[in-house]
């Protein structure tokens, strides 16, 4: 298996996003559109596992966290009133971590989330999970996640929130 980045290949970025979807076993129409545009975001990095088949068993992607930003501006007023503002200062925002349900538990989240977020310049990242997503919060904080904020709404189901000092 080898790890191949994702920037400036909108092919592999659109095989990334099908993945996504059939991993999730979800169908949105959106989501390659996304997954593009997020590519050109300042500071981005995204990654994928392949294996001996070239198949994607593995995705990660995110970008620097700025004002204007979707996500940024819901994650602002959460981690304000939670005194943890200054986490999107200079931050990583990890979008998304998908293992193929066949292979999880094999290191593959654990090696693209360690080089990913080696390559972030920033001095912090940020995440949400579902909060009842227990292996996701399991894995995360295994791997060095602290939790900012849980019960996190930015929809009608509860979110937490993540961080991790990267330098």
């Amino acid at each position: 298996m080898r790890i191949r980045k994702l920037a400036g290949n909108s092919v592999l970025i659109k095989s990334a996003a099908a993945f996504y979807q059939e991993a999730w076993q979800v169908s949105y129409a959106n989501i390659a559109p996304r997954f593009v545009r997020h590519s050109r975001y300042p500071g981005y990095q995204g990654l994928v596992k392949v294996d001996e088949m070239n198949r994607i068993v593995g995705l990660v992607y995110g970008y620097t966290s700025k004002p204007g930003q979707h996500y940024h501006d819901l994650l602002r007023p959460a981690l304000q009133e939670n005194a943890k503002l200054a986490w999107l200062d200079d931050c990583f925002e990890l979008v998304e971590l998908v293992v193929a349900p066949s292979v999880r538990g094999s290191g593959i989240g654990t090696a693209l989330l360690h080089r990913l977020l080696t390559a972030a310049p920033n001095k912090t990242a940020v995440l949400t999970t579902r909060e009842n997503n227990i292996g996701a919060i399991r894995f995360y904080e295994q791997n060095g996640w602290e939790l900012l904020k849980d019960s996190f709404y930015p929809y009608e189901k509860a979110y937490r929130i993540y961080g991790k000092k990267l330098k």
